[in-house]
């Protein structure tokens, strides 16, 4: 008898589909080489804000120097740069020169606080951290100094710091001078023979399985965990979204990056991706700025935008006022949150967006997972169902890491050479992470329909994410708790129109204290970063919860939700 060779009907959740793009044994500086030979004078990146822009050759150039200079300043292959600012032109170029020099870059939220700061640069180690100057409510220097008290006086070639034992530089995207500081301009000319040289052999030796970033994810024990990718994840993963996404050279040209770089999205986006793909990125302003997107969008002429749902909830908002004109706009990518109807109604009707598409991913698994078509119509993209990218195995398991049959709810499970090489300093969790076969677990409750297309229910990790960005509550709460007057305290997301998600707190006073709503939020201030801070204050007497004790967050909400009128 002849044998079929139908495929059999798959009824459990398990999808794969093969890539057909070779896979790459280069560095992201090889690529950077590659692409400024290519691409040469078309520009790469233009900052609005700062009024500057840079071409592929000034940005490799750039990249260069700044890699010869950190080497200079002693800092070595396998050396963690921790890089602490917004949006800014200098961004890329610290990240293409920590390529190069062999450097692990360490992406760091621009609004932590020195608590959250010191966190970050002890957690890896950062022997240097490239920071910004001013924001208009947050001074860089000033946080330095809260960790390091003596910094005024200190070398600041060798910084001697309790906390930081191994931080011995901080250079500041500054024209002033600052004591203790380096100024990235100068280290920009500290170059020489011999940090060329040592260079040259770094490129040499430099292995495409070696890190190359270390990405900060929110964790279920409430302190940040510093995800390591490598050279080839960021290569891979960069090369099989871009397949997946289907752009053009011309109508996916100018892209306009709303997301902030120290994200996976606006690092890869931002970027990686324009690496791979002849691409202008604009960054609008330092921070989010609905304004400023618009300004962008109509000066360059974006055909291409990106962000979050809560980002174009503020852009569509802005645009009615403004008026401003986006006729140059073609094609959107949506990420962070599951996107409202009424915003997606917005960006069809009122950007005349030709195609719309949403992805899922997460900083352990390098870049997206899975997203819809570029062909997808209205009705796919709000209904959220996503094809998995080609080149990754996705499954669907129950708490026994079976599979489920499909269209039931479980797990969602990746598997592909995007997975990442583990958190930083915590095997334990890493183990927790990726199981002995090598699938990533992601702690995300998700379906698989029929086509083998999934979508996102729930999180079994403890976050809300409000406006796309993860906030861990267990590390709230645990903030909290230092509280003086606080007995216990617990957090749970309810909904928002604008943001998705917001932060509503539970609190139990201990007896005979008082405290209010305003005493919570200045014990929070510039302890904690803003969006961490609840929104909504509930003073309780009890809490609901299971037989062992634990918070039932699930029935907080609902009540949350009810008592506020949301």
């Amino acid at each position: 008898r002849c044998f079929s060779h139908a495929q059999p009907t798959i009824s459990k959740s398990y999808f794969f589909k093969n890539g057909t793009v070779p896979l790459s044994c280069l560095t992201i500086g090889e690529v950077l080489d590659k692409t400024a030979d290519d691409y040469g004078d078309h520009i790469l990146h233009i900052s609005h804000h700062q009024g500057i822009s840079r071409t592929y050759l000034k940005a490799r150039n750039e990249a260069e120097k700044l890699a010869s200079g950190l080497i200079a300043c002693g800092l070595r292959k396998g050396d963690r740069l921790g890089i602490y600012s917004p949006n800014c032109i200098e961004w890329p170029i610290a990240q293409y020169a920590a390529a190069k020099a062999g450097l692990i870059a360490v992406a760091i939220n621009y609004a932590c606080q020195p608590s959250e700061l010191e966190y970050c640069l002890k957690k890896t180690n950062c022997k240097a951290v490239v920071s910004y100057d001013k924001l208009k409510h947050q001074n860089y220097y000033d946080v330095f100094k809260a960790i390091i008290p003596n910094l005024e006086n200190s070398d600041p070639m060798n910084l001697q710091s309790e906390k930081l034992p191994n931080l011995k530089s901080i250079i500041m995207l500054s024209d002033d001078t600052k004591e203790g500081i380096i100024r990235y301009k100068d280290v920009m000319n500290m170059g020489n023979k011999e940090s060329d040289t040592i260079l040259e052999e770094v490129k040499k030796h430099l292995k495409f399985d070696d890190l190359l970033n270390i990405q900060y994810t929110s964790g279920t024990t409430g302190a940040p965990k510093a995800a390591g990718l490598s050279h080839h994840n960021i290569v891979t993963g960069a090369v099989s979204s871009l397949q997946a996404m289907e752009y053009s050279a011309e109508e996916h040209s100018i892209g306009c990056c709303q997301v902030p770089l120290f994200h996976l999205f606006g690092v890869m986006f931002g970027i990686f991706w324009p690496l791979f793909k002849k691409q202008t990125v604009v960054l609008p302003s330092s921070v989010h700025d609905g304004e400023k997107n618009l300004e962008a969008i109509e000066k360059y002429r974006c055909n291409l935008a990106v962000g979050t749902p809560t980002m174009f909830i503020d852009v569509l908002r802005i645009h009615e006022q403004m008026k401003s004109d986006v006729s140059s706009l073609k094609h959107a990518l949506l990420s962070g949150a599951a996107i409202p109807e009424g915003v997606l109604n917005g960006l069809y009707n009122d950007f005349k967006f030709s195609t719309i598409q949403r992805a899922y991913g997460l900083s352990e698994g390098t870049a997206a997972v899975a997203l819809t078509s570029l062909n997808s119509n209205r009705d796919e993209v709000l209904g959220g169902f996503m094809e998995p990218v080609a080149g990754i195995e996705v499954k669907i398991i129950d708490s026994e890491d079976q599979l489920v049959p499909r269209n039931v709810t479980g797990e969602i499970c990746t598997r592909s050479r995007l997975v990442f090489q583990g958190y930083w300093g915590d095997q334990e969790a890493t183990a927790k992470a990726i199981d002995k076969f090598g699938w990533l677990h992601t702690g995300d409750i998700g379906i698989m329909n029929d086509k083998g297309w999934i979508n996102i229910v729930g999180r079994f990790k403890d976050i809300v994410i409000r406006g796309g960005e993860n906030i861990c509550v267990i590390e709230i709460e645990n903030f909290l708790s230092c509280h003086p007057a606080i007995l216990e305290s617990y957090i749970c997301g309810v909904p928002d129109e604008r943001l998705g998600e917001e932060l509503c707190c539970w609190i139990h006073v201990k007896p005979g204290m008082t405290l209010t709503e305003e005493d919570v939020r200045k014990f929070c201030q510039g302890k904690i970063s803003y969006y961490k801070i609840p929104r909504y204050i509930l003073f309780v007497d009890e809490f609901p919860k299971t037989k062992t004790g634990k918070a039932q967050k699930h029935e907080m909400a609902k009540i949350s939700i009810e008592k506020l009128g949301l």
